[in-house]
């Protein structure tokens, strides 16, 4: 490195004078090549790595799909804040909500709706709890749900147990409409009793992957010395 660095700064000798000699010039041209790999090296790492955090993502994203919405959604917790359990173990409890309003409307005198534990949720079903006292029917075969008077969303409808007796692997647990609704749709009674159609939500179990998705910000500090 000294030799290069003295062919590019020394002064030239007479014997040179006007231009660098044939080792100057070999100095300068193997420096270059060296500068040039270098930096084609550091540039295909950080492609590269690029490309595995955009795979990451991408697997990510597929191993952590988002639940679907609806306006009657099964949650993980009483206040409407999870639609995620990760490790249905033991007693599972899920509780059904109507939470999310249609076209804007909040209130409702009734709805119907069932919610049946799905096959792939490796679990007995205990029971439930409805949270209002004129409701006919249960999650599974059908329920129906007076509210008494005129009710803004958002109310728990019913919480559910289950107890897990095996492994659980990215099951999906949707609300679905009552066996007997005749549109075929999860319905409501609003507030003029005048029927109306919803839909449901769904709860994802154990559905999540323990890897963490790297960041651009982690890609360039990896590079920046």
């Amino acid at each position: 490195m000294s030799s290069v660095k003295a062919g590019l700064t020394a002064e030239p000798t007479a014997a040179v004078r006007g231009g660098p000699g044939e080792a100057g010039r070999s100095h300068i041209a193997a420096a270059a090549r060296l500068n040039g790999e270098l930096i084609m090296c550091k540039a295909i790492m950080i492609v590269s790595v690029m490309l595995g955090t955009l795979l990451l993502g991408s697997t990510q994203t597929a191993a952590n799909p988002m639940p679907p919405p609806g306006d009657i959604t099964p949650y993980a917790d009483v206040e409407g804040t999870s639609q995620v359990i990760e490790t249905p173990e033991g007693v599972v409890h899920i509780y059904i909500i109507w939470k999310s309003p249609w076209s804007g409307s909040a209130s409702a005198l009734a709805c119907q709706f069932s919610a049946p534990k799905p096959s792939c949720f490796n679990a007995e079903y205990l029971g439930e709890i409805p949270y209002f006292t004129d409701t006919a029917g249960n999650t599974q075969t059908g329920m129906a749900v007076a509210f008494g008077a005129c009710l803004n969303a958002p109310a728990v409808l019913v919480s559910l147990s289950y107890m897990a007796v095996g492994s659980t692997v990215c099951c999906e647990y949707p609300v679905l409409p009552h066996p007997d609704a005749t549109s075929g749709e999860i319905e409501f009674a609003d507030c003029n009793q005048d029927k109306v159609l919803g839909t449901g939500g769904a709860l994802f179990l154990k559905c999540t992957s323990p890897v963490e998705p790297s960041t651009w910000g982690k890609v360039k500090s990896l590079y920046a010395q």
